[in-house]
């Protein structure tokens, strides 16, 4: 159980990676002005070119993950640990390597450190499943619970990107 101590860290360290490129490429990648050529619901970054908003959400994710990590290690409790990771794995996959690059036919903010950290997040999901033994029930409802808690979290918060904009000056 140490050895998972001490990976779990790296969950929130691999998505401050990934986001800090979204956040570094947001505003030169929303001055360009792209549209989807496939539309989709979903657009990056809540429809605000405003980086120190989207910074703010990002921000407010990280807390939840490392709250997460931490009552993980705390506890020995990674049920909502491990379903965040894997929210944040499909996250990756679906977002900035499916969905977003081939509806913006372009490069998307994101995208590189998507592919850098997915097989690292694989790694420590496959390592907690060795270590915790989850049966697939535990499986499914601990990721069913991260997927809702995470992509409701994100829904909130492009939902509110313009009050954070505003907040933020």
């Amino acid at each position: 159980m140490n050895e998972l101590r001490w990976f779990t860290w790296l969950f929130p360290l691999l998505f401050i990676v990934h986001d800090m490129e979204e956040i570094m490429k947001a505003k030169q990648w929303c001055k360009k002005g792209l549209r989807q050529l496939i539309p989709l619901p979903i657009t990056p970054f809540g429809d605000t070119n405003n980086t120190a908003a989207f910074s703010v959400g990002v921000f407010e994710e990280l807390i939840l993950w490392m709250s997460a990590t931490l009552l993980g290690n705390i506890t020995g409790f990674y049920g909502l640990w491990y379903g965040l990771l894997t929210a944040n794995i499909i996250h990756l996959v679906l977002f900035h390597i499916i969905l977003l690059p081939l509806s913006y036919r372009h490069y998307v903010p994101g995208e590189v450190t998507a592919w850098l950290t997915l097989f690292p997040c694989f790694y420590i999901l496959i390592l907690a499943q060795r270590i915790l033994n989850y049966s697939a029930i535990e499986i499914a409802l601990w990721v069913t619970i991260g997927l809702v808690f995470a992509f409701g979290n994100v829904k909130i918060l492009h939902k509110n990107m313009h009050q954070l904009a505003r907040l933020v000056g």
